[in-house]
């Protein structure tokens, strides 16, 4: 295939200035491919301004798949015309904290990523990327559920940081697609009744939908939580949503000897009052979970292909290139929307 020499993408500048611009189609080099993205889900992270907005101008867009169209010298692995889903990051596994498990704290893990971001109709993926994170979409699987390939990834790596046993109850605070993946996830796992927690009716049915044993407003939380366990909280509290209250919640649901972990990032200046006494004397236990990595990726394109992880039911809105900025703002309002795609060159 004859590659064109400009692409449109979607390049964000601020919160409400997101250009459709064009620039060169990348250009492979030793070891690299160009694919051309056929879908790229929106995630929360490319919402979050004070992470974006110091590295603006960019092109956001972590969750793509699409189409082999060229490789540079060495590839032997793929070629064009493979279906294919890319993941941004790739861990070196030899480092300190790669040997330590972290391995989404490594340095490589960092460095790495696709050029220029999803939201475009072309991207290069390295040669590092093209080696150890780079998997073959199965023909039954679409490129749009493909885009939930990512996500569930590190669901799936948030579920095996924590210690889990049968009985457990689980709660899921934020019910938007990044904890209605770790519910569906959750089920795989030997934990007990997993409960969602959310200010939206739709987010808390949704829920139910998707596995949880019931989902409660977060006003009513503890108590409601409370009156179907026993008069227990929750084992392990699972903060998938990047607000001071959600993570005040946590504390108020953890049962002593519990867990929390934290899943979704806040800004960087928000600070919470924390009890050190009540920590020890109830044991209680918080932890990060933050992205995936080779390892979590290839599971969870299986057990999406298997249909074991229904993913592709949180799709509610396909949006061509040029409507990437509506795209943004949906996820922005977190109101009716769950999972946002877009699709480039497909309209």
């Amino acid at each position: 295939m004859t590659l064109p020499e400009r692409m449109r993408v979607a390049r964000y500048y601020g919160p409400e200035d997101v250009r459709v611009e064009e620039m060169p189609v990348p250009v492979p080099g030793p070891g690299e491919v160009i694919v051309r993205v056929r879908a790229c889900g929106i995630c929360g992270s490319d919402v979050m301004d004070w992470y974006l907005a110091p590295r603006a101008p960019l092109v956001p867009g972590h969750e793509p798949a699409g189409e082999v169209v060229t490789v540079g010298p060495g590839v032997e692995k793929f070629r064009p015309g493979d279906r294919v889903f890319v993941h941004h990051h790739v861990p070196c596994f030899v480092c300190h904290h790669c040997r330590r498990g972290h391995h989404t704290l490594c340095p490589a893990f960092h460095r790495t990523r696709i050029e220029p971001g999803g939201f475009a109709e072309y991207i290069r993926v390295p040669a590092v990327n093209v080696e150890k994170d780079l998997w073959k979409i199965p023909a039954g699987l679409s490129y749009e559920e493909a885009t939930l390939i990512e996500p569930l990834a590190c669901a799936l790596r948030a579920w095996e940081r924590v210690k889990t046993f049968p009985g457990d109850t689980v709660a899921v605070i934020g019910c938007g697609v990044s904890g209605l993946l770790l519910i569906m996830a959750g089920r795989l796992y030997p934990a007990g009744r997993i409960f969602g927690v959310d200010p939206l009716e739709s987010r808390r049915k949704a829920a139910a939908e998707m596995g949880a044993a019931d989902a409660f407003a977060p006003e009513t939380a503890g108590e409601a939580l409370r009156a179907r366990n026993e008069g227990r909280g929750a084992d392990l509290v699972i903060v998938a949503a990047g607000n001071p209250a959600a993570l005040g919640l946590a504390f108020d649901l953890v049962e002593p000897g519990g867990t929390i972990l934290l899943y979704a990032p806040t800004a960087p200046e928000v600070e919470l009052p924390v009890r050190p006494h009540r920590l020890f004397f109830q044991e209680i236990t918080v932890l990060a979970s933050y992205s995936a990595t080779p390892l979590e990726t290839g599971p969870a394109l299986g057990l999406i292909a298997a249909g074991r992880v229904p993913a592709g039911r949180l799709i509610t809105h396909r949006l061509p290139l040029e409507r990437a900025a509506e795209g943004l703002g949906l996820v922005r309002q977190a109101a009716d929307s769950l999972k946002v795609v877009i699709l480039p060159g497909q309209f």
